[in-house]
């Protein structure tokens, strides 16, 4: 049941980033690095948070240079 849960959370998740601004696209950080990645970047074998565009350059984080996801103003 938890499952069934989390998987319709993410679909209404991934439609409501369709509309969303452009801070808010989301992006990953890892539990230990200091750059933001895109969903299927290499970096993100060990752990995978989901975080907002916006979220990660306020808390310092960089782009990754292997993924090169977004920035912000682009």
């Amino acid at each position: 049941m938890k499952k069934k849960i989390a998987i319709v959370l993410l679909g209404f998740f991934a439609i409501s980033i369709a509309f969303a601004a452009p801070g808010s696209t989301i992006v990953y950080i890892t539990k230990t690095g200091a750059k933001y990645h895109k969903d299927g970047c290499s970096s993100l074998r060990k752990s995978k948070i989901p975080v907002t565009l916006q979220e990660a350059v306020d808390r310092g984080y960089e782009p990754c240079k292997i993924c090169n996801p977004p920035r912000l103003g682009q």
